[in-house]
């Protein structure tokens, strides 16, 4: 396990993070047309809340707790994950690493550990906010290890 590469990742997942919660609604969820033409919302109780409610605590904890996940991620991204993804080009390299990427999270973190810990059903796998939002997590967390690191001569290339 090589520290200085996880250290890498730590910023850009939080950046990730922030952007994620931004997609998915950070309060009350993303306002979704329903059937009958209102607006009506996928994530009732808001992504920060959900997250805070794994331990027991409101938004504001949930928030903190989230980014925490995000720089966890983002060092797994780097110091793990980002040098099994060479296909020659950088570009594809992100698009394809952060798809995958995003993938692997929304199936552990929304589809197993979530439901795990809110005593609901696992791998139900379904399309919705959570799922783009993990792909959106995954291709902006690498393209800006990829971007920055260029820009601040993190990376050999």
């Amino acid at each position: 396990m090589d520290s200085d590469k996880m250290k890498q990742g730590i910023i850009p997942g939080i950046m990730a993070g922030y952007v994620f919660l931004a997609y998915v609604g950070a309060g009350a969820g993303p306002a979704m047309m329903g059937e009958d033409g209102a607006l009506s919302n996928m994530m009732p109780n808001g992504m920060i809340d959900m997250v805070g409610g794994m331990i027991n605590s409101g938004a504001f904890v949930g928030f903190i707790l989230h980014l925490i996940i995000s720089a966890v991620i983002g060092a797994l991204y780097t110091g793990f994950f980002a040098d099994k993804v060479n296909l020659g080009d950088k570009l594809i390299n992100v698009a394809v690493g952060g798809l995958i990427y995003g993938l692997i999270w929304w199936i552990i973190g929304g589809n197993i550990i979530m439901p795990v810990i809110a005593q609901g059903d696992i791998l139900q796998l379904s399309i919705g906010p959570s799922f783009y939002g993990h792909i959106i997590f995954g291709h902006v967390l690498a393209f800006i290890v990829v971007v920055g690191g260029n820009a601040l001569g993190m990376t050999d290339e």
